[in-house]
């Protein structure tokens, strides 16, 4: 059932995002308009903000965001395919204000002695200075800076470097950072507490480390899907228990998927449709009926899979409840 439809933007909703605590959640327009909203009831509860300190020309759909731990901060980030250097802000929603940061990616830290801080990523040439893009036919470089900065002013205060780099990701609690080599047939995690690579896991046989596309974590950083180019092959791993699972489907990456633990949630023009993935197969188990007359924009499923909120085109956030999924119904198609 739909739980509630909150009709605060006047463009398109390209991102969505919880709160740790799922109490709360940000929605972001593509002209830069972020509302903060209860998640119980879709009204907003700070805003509305809007972004003037980046180019919104060049953020396109690979729009992004995330809560500080105390949710009383927002990193909104651009994830782009051609430029290797970007401009996150950090909006602080009681007081209205926000500065800006580069780098190529983003993301608070949760846990440990950097909890509040921020995790950017850069890539660099082999004397350590920064690349903000690549011209075409060039190779692409392979050595990442991490820096961990300050959240009340965007200033690093410790860094360290990863070489042989051909994908990476940031967990979305800060806590570990993906890498895929080159040079390997696997996927390392990096802790970034103590900047040493915490884990190793082996993607199955017959995709070559050049083919990887990229890496997605689930939301509550406990599942990695990685995805290769030319082909609907997929590697999941559950991290916790150390299993690699491959699986063929499409997922598109507009907007992109999303893995909860076993489930892959993809949408589809105005639906969505939840996958059940499993160390054997995968199987479609849910389709919503069509949520809007408009394609959907944004997806984002809580912490507990138990709700999923939907942007859409036409500029509305709608929250679905999945509860009766837990019982054995037939798919819905």
């Amino acid at each position: 059932m739909i739980v509630f439809v909150a009709e605060h933007h006047k463009d398109p909703v390209r991102c969505i995002v919880s709160s740790s605590d799922d109490k709360i959640f940000a929605s972001v327009s593509e002209n830069g308009v972020i509302y903060v909203c209860d998640s119980a009831t879709g009204h907003c509860t700070s805003g509305p903000f809007r972004l003037t300190n980046v180019d919104l020309s060049d953020w396109g759909t690979g729009l992004d965001a995330c809560f500080s731990p105390n949710g009383k901060h927002i990193l909104v980030r651009c994830r782009p395919e051609t430029i290797l250097s970007c401009r996150a802000v950090v909006w602080d929603t009681e007081r209205g204000e926000e500065f800006p940061i580069e780098g190529f990616d983003f993301v608070f830290i949760h846990r440990g002695h950097n909890k509040g801080k921020i995790a950017s990523m850069h890539w660099t040439n082999e004397d350590g200075s920064l690349i903000q893009a690549i011209a075409r036919g060039i190779q692409r470089p392979t050595r990442i800076q991490v820096q961990l900065r300050d959240v009340r002013n965007g200033r690093s205060d410790s860094q360290f470097d990863v070489t042989g780099v051909a994908v990476a990701q940031f967990s979305p609690d800060g806590q570990y950072l993906a890498v895929k080599k080159w040079s390997e047939n696997a996927i390392e995690l990096w802790d970034l507490e103590n900047h040493r690579m915490a884990r190793q896991s082996p993607h199955p046989p017959g995709n070559l480390p050049g083919n990887l596309r990229s890496l997605h974590f689930s939301p509550t950083g406990d599942c990695l899907m990685a995805a290769f180019r030319e082909s609907h092959h997929k590697c999941l791993w559950r991290i916790e228990i150390n299993q690699m699972t491959s699986f063929d489907l499409h997922v598109g990456y507009d907007p992109p998927a999303i893995i909860h633990t076993n489930h892959v949630f993809v949408p589809r023009d105005n639906t969505v449709e939840i996958w059940e993935v499993s160390t054997a197969d995968s199987n479609m188990i849910f389709k919503t009926e069509p949520l809007t007359t408009s394609s959907i924009t944004s997806i984002c499923p809580s912490r507990d899979g138990h709700r999923l909120s939907v942007g859409s085109r036409d500029g509305t956030v709608r929250m679905r409840d999945l509860e009766d999924l837990r019982s054995n119904q037939p798919v819905i198609t």
